[in-house]
């Protein structure tokens, strides 16, 4: 009863016209739930969650935790910096700043986050090969239920 259809099966295969490629990344089988799940657990106290995919459209997301250390990012942060998320990870987002970067800008930035208040500012940021791109990054503060905080997550984006 196999018999017939081992025959057929490889008679089908024969006649398609497929030609083995050599898998150059294993990002083809990259689960993207281990984002969503790393995303998850950063924001398991935060008293207002995300939805994890209405605020990646278009966007990079950075979540840092309350002392700007960078705990996680999307894979499109590439595509922004030239830097793999890998590569950021336990740095300071200040590490995209270079001596081009205005002091107004930075200065605005710092005061929102030393006030623990949201903000939306267009900044250059140089990429990891050292050219530079305006950045819009709108930021926002997560506070536990204790109202303490504990992480900021940013949504940045090539500025238009």
């Amino acid at each position: 009863m196999f018999d017939n259809y081992d025959l057929a099966w490889a008679k089908y295969h024969k006649k398609l016209r497929l030609l083995p490629l050599p898998l150059l990344s294993w990002d083809l089988f990259s689960n993207p739930n281990v984002a969503i799940s790393a995303f998850n657990s950063l924001q398991k106290n935060w008293i207002n969650k995300e939805d994890y995919h209405n605020m990646i459209a278009n966007k990079s997301v950075i979540i840092t935790d309350n002392k700007l250390t960078i705990l996680f990012a999307t894979r499109e942060i590439s595509e922004l910096t030239g830097y793999r998320s890998s590569e950021i990870i336990g740095q300071s987002p200040r590490m995209f700043q270079g001596i081009l970067t205005s002091e107004t800008t930075k200065s605005k930035i710092k005061e929102a986050i030393t006030k623990k208040h949201p903000f939306k500012e267009v900044i250059l940021n140089y990429r990891k090969d050292g050219s530079t791109y305006m950045c819009e990054i709108e930021a926002y503060p997560k506070f536990d239920n204790k109202n303490n905080l504990t992480h900021f997550i940013a949504f940045e984006r090539i500025a238009s």
